[in-house]
C-alpha cells in the first residue's frame, strides 16, 4: 500500500496562524523521507525533523482536515520557515522537475502556490523582501497509507 502526504501551508498574520493553501503533492518517498523520515527504509536520507505532532496553535481549517483523517493519518509534523528553506535547497538538487517550466525543481511551481508573490524559501533567506505584516510561514503535514 502506498503512502501519501497531506500538507497545509499556514501563514502568521496579526499574531494568528491562517490557512493559505493545501497543495496536491505527488507521491515521492525521497521528499517524505527528507521532511520527516517517513518511508526512509534504508535511512539513506537525513530527515529535517522526525515527526513532532501538530502545532498547538494550528489553523482551524488545517485542524479540521487533520481530525478528519482520524487514525488513518500518521506521522503528523510541521516545518518552520528555516526548515522550509533547507527543504527547498535539497529538493532543487535531488528531485526531478515534473513540469515543463524550467530545468530545476521549484516548490512554488510544483505545488502551484506562491507566498504572496515570493518563494516559501525566500521568507527565511530574504527577510527584507517579506510582505509587510507577514510574520511567519510553516508547513503542517501528515501521511496516510
Amino acid at each position: 500500500m502506498g503512502c501519501d502526504i497531506h500538507l497545509h501551508i499556514e501563514v502568521k498574520v496579526g499574531g494568528d496562524w491562517q490557512h493559505l493553501h493545501a497543495p496536491s503533492i505527488d507521491r515521492d518517498y525521497r521528499l517524505f523521507a527528507k521532511m520527516a523520515g517517513v518511508r526512509n527504509e534504508d535511512a539513506e536520507i537525513d530527515p529535517i525533523t522526525k515527526p513532532r505532532g501538530l502545532p498547538a496553535d494550528i489553523a482551524a481549517l488545517t485542524r479540521f482536515d487533520a481530525d478528519g483523517w482520524g487514525v488513518d493519518g500518521h506521522s503528523h509534523s510541521f516545518l518552520l520557515a528555516d526548515e522550509i528553506a533547507v527543504l527547498s535547497d535539497w529538493a532543487e538538487q535531488v528531485l526531478p522537475r515534473r513540469r515543463s517550466y524550467g530545468s530545476t525543481w521549484d516548490m512554488e511551481v510544483e505545488w502551484g502556490c506562491y507566498l504572496f508573490g515570493n518563494s516559501f524559501a525566500g521568507f527565511s533567506k530574504y527577510p527584507d523582501d517579506r510582505l509587510a505584516g507577514l510574520e511567519d510561514v510553516r508547513f503542517v503535514f501528515w501521511f496516510d497509507n
